[in-house]
């Protein structure tokens, strides 16, 4: 485990927390749907990235 440190740990929880709200988008219907503008999200985008919260119009608020 000294392996870890504080950045590695933090970014493995960015990522789990990252999965667990595609989940829940997933779980409501809301997966492939922009969250700020509410239009579909490109499939290929979603493939590329699965996590995608917003389109390529919203990135900084992903």
């Amino acid at each position: 485990m000294s392996d870890f440190n504080n950045e590695s740990v933090a970014a493995i929880e960015t990522t789990l927390n990252d999965v667990d709200r595609a989940l829940e988008r997933l779980r409501v219907g809301a997966y492939r749907t922009c969250q700020v503008c509410n239009i579909p999200i490109d499939d290929a985008e979603l493939v590329a990235n699965p996590l995608l919260a917003n389109c390529p119009a919203h990135p900084e608020l992903a």
